[in-house]
């Protein structure tokens, strides 16, 4: 999470990291990540140092492998997860409230934009960061 000030205003930056690799098994896993609620629970430094892959678990916001064909949806203290919608996967950021959509083919949502990552270390990687603005 990055914080800056402009005119007055606070903003902040969130993410949702989108990883799909596969697991120490050798199964195909994915999951949307909240980057700011896996910092407060990780030591990044292993991640960051490159002792350790960051890898999809079954606590992240949505987690899906996808050799078992068992899916997991759990809200955190940055997003609820909206799964039961028509539009498909949802995320809804609880300080602004607004809503970011990770389905590749729609608009990601307002104040948020999606940037694929091209990487050799994962499979697929795809970055939502929100901007949230709070006034001082």
């Amino acid at each position: 999470m990055l914080l800056f000030f402009i005119c007055g205003c606070l903003f902040v930056f969130q993410s949702i990291i989108f990883i799909r690799d596969l697991n120490s098994h050798h199964q195909e896993v994915s999951a949307y990540i909240d980057y700011a609620h896996r910092l407060t629970t990780d030591d990044f430094e292993v991640y960051f140092s490159g002792k350790k892959r960051l890898l999809p678990r079954n606590t992240d916001l949505s987690f899906y492998n996808w050799d078992r064909n068992v899916s997991t949806s759990n809200s955190s203290p940055n997003y609820q997860v909206i799964a039961e919608n028509a539009c498909g996967l949802l995320f809804k950021n609880r300080n602004d409230r607004k809503i970011i959509n990770v389905d590749p083919k729609a608009y990601p949502g307002d104040d948020t934009t999606r940037m694929p990552v091209e990487t050799d270390l994962y499979l697929h990687v795809v970055i939502y960061d929100h901007i949230v603005r709070r006034g001082t």
